[in-house]
């Protein structure tokens, strides 16, 4: 396969379109393409080595294992996309070993912290923390809800790479929504600064000082909610736009209490017990 020298902005802006071209969400682009610009400051991309992509992400302790895999799937798709179209002759990521992501116990916010922010929230904080606990969206999901995506009693959520899933809403939100409506009308529920909607982080800030837990221990709360009250994993899995079960079943708390009648649970049956004796 003939190869040819490019620049690596070359390269990067070559790999953009083919990325647009395929119909990814454009936040989606924008991540790989800071994420490789991130690698093209460090290492020459035509002449990346698997060492130097090791020793690049070694380096990076302050990173959660999420980030991380984030990084090398999209080094992968990259060296992958420029092998395959003759751009360079070899792909250094393939003897890059998959990212471990530990399993952990998820923090989860208690509902009086909820409820006591909710009740000295402001309209538009309040329908910030119920998008969070009550509809179970991400940050960026909810900072960027507009009023064209509520169809009555749901809303089109656009999520992790374009996918779009519906959404219905709880009462208490439903009304939430219509009193902010009706007060700003339509656009963005959150408008900031140039006729955009506010930065994630902003409404981050806004929900962690009121609640005392950042949005995601809020999205946690109200999945193990909603499958402690109906026991149906899949449309949890649904609700949250999760692209697998095992994602959502880890999203969820069980209680001391069920952790308790399980480990009681474990007793041996009577006969057992007498054949014991």
């Amino acid at each position: 396969m003939t190869t040819y020298a490019f620049s690596d902005a070359q390269l990067i802006d070559q790999w953009i379109i083919s990325l647009k071209a395929r119909k990814l969400a454009a936040r989606t682009v924008k991540i790989r393409r800071y994420y490789i610009e991130r690698l093209a400051r460090r290492v020459p991309l035509m002449t990346a080595t698997l060492d130097d992509l090791q020793g690049i992400l070694a380096e990076h302790d302050e990173y959660k294992p999420e980030t991380m895999k984030s990084i090398r799937s999209t080094w992968r798709g990259f060296f992958q996309w420029a092998v395959l179209t003759g751009r360079l002759a070899s792909d250094p990521t393939l003897g890059l070993l998959p990212i471990r992501i530990p399993r952990t116990i998820p923090h989860i916010a208690p509902d009086d912290d909820v409820k006591r922010a909710m009740d000295r929230a402001s309209l538009r904080d309040r329908a910030m923390l119920q998008l969070a606990r009550l509809a179970c969206l991400r940050l960026t999901e909810l900072t960027t809800l507009h009023t064209d995506d509520r169809h009555g009693d749901s809303i089109i959520v656009e999520g992790k790479g374009g996918k779009q899933r519906r959404v219905y809403l709880h009462p208490h939100l439903e009304h939430t929504l219509n009193e902010l409506e009706y007060r700003q009308g339509r656009g963005w529920y959150f408008p900031g600064m140039g006729g955009s909607h506010m930065h994630p982080m902003s409404v981050n800030k806004i929900i962690t000082h009121l609640c005392g837990n950042n949005p995601h221990s809020l999205r946690h709360a109200g999945a193990t909610s909603a499958y402690r009250a109906t026991k149906d994993l899949r449309s949890v899995q649904e609700m949250l736009g999760h692209a697998s079960l095992a994602v959502t079943q880890r999203y969820l708390h069980v209680n001391e209490e069920g952790l308790r009648a399980a480990a009681l649970a474990t007793s041996l049956s009577v006969e057992a017990r007498i054949r014991a004796a």
